[in-house]
């Protein structure tokens, strides 16, 4: 069976990605969640706009709504959320996560927890950490288990 997604430009998308903002009126946001959710995969990574955490809660519903391998694309980014488990959406993104099952998340967690290594980011790594722990994820199921024990020494440091 051939699933029928909405094709949308760029701008059209970027126009609802906007209406999933949480101070915009429900319907906005419903109709919003509804259009982006049919949107094509290749521009999945569209729906986490980097700037507009009004918008990442709804976003994070929507990735959830179009389900893997649909939301691959916007996986990336949907660990970039985990840098502040504070986030408007982080810790939907952590659900969203475990539900892909741990084959299908880890590397994105892991290319996420390289990252912060390389960016010297200590908050974010205490984070990406909370994240694991709270995905029951360790330092074996690590393809780098040097990072995932800098990620831990990171996180214990700043309690």
């Amino acid at each position: 069976m051939m699933t029928k997604f909405i094709e949308l430009e760029d701008e059209a998308i970027l126009y609802y990605v906007y209406n999933l903002n949480w101070l915009l009126p429900k319907e906005n946001q419903e109709e919003a969640i509804d259009i982006l959710s049919k949107i094509d995969p290749n521009k999945a990574d569209m729906i986490l706009p980097k700037y507009g955490k009004e918008c990442w809660e709804n976003g994070v519903q929507v990735l959830k709504i179009m389900g893997y391998p649909s939301n691959k694309k916007a996986l990336p980014r949907l660990a970039a959320l985990l840098q502040d488990r504070n986030w408007p959406g982080a810790l939907e993104a952590i659900e969203l996560f475990r539900s892909l099952g741990k084959e299908i998340a880890l590397p994105y967690i892991e290319n996420a927890c390289l990252e912060a290594i390389e960016q010297n980011d200590l908050d974010w790594l205490e984070h990406l950490f909370f994240a694991c722990e709270s995905l029951d994820y360790h330092e074996e199921d690590f393809s780098n288990t040097k990072a995932y024990g800098f990620m831990k020494e990171s996180a214990q440091s700043l309690q």
